[in-house]
C-alpha cells in the first residue's frame, strides 16, 4: 500500500488499481494492486465502529477502454 494525498479528479493515474477514497474530503488516500492492500483503512468491526464515522471508500480504478467494474 502507498499512502497518497490525490485529488479524485486525478484518478485515471491510477488505472487498474485499487484505491481508498475519503469521501469528505473527495482524496484518494492510499492506492495499492490488491484489495488487501488498502483493506485495513476501508473495514472495521462493528464493535470497534464510531458512530457517524465515515469509512473510506474501496474503489478498483478501472482501465481506459473498460467500462465500470461492478462487485
Amino acid at each position: 500500500m502507498k499512502k497518497v494525498n490525490v485529488s479524485t479528479k486525478k484518478i485515471d493515474q491510477f488505472a487498474g488499481k485499487w484505491v481508498a477514497i475519503d469521501e469528505i474530503n473527495d482524496k484518494i488516500i492510499a492506492v495499492s494492486d490488491t484489495f488487501s492492500g488498502i483493506e485495513p483503512l476501508v473495514t472495521t468491526k462493528i464493535s470497534d465502529r464510531i458512530p457517524d464515522e465515515k469509512i473510506p471508500m474501496a474503489f478498483k480504478v478501472p482501465y481506459k477502454d473498460e467500462g465500470p467494474y461492478i462487485l
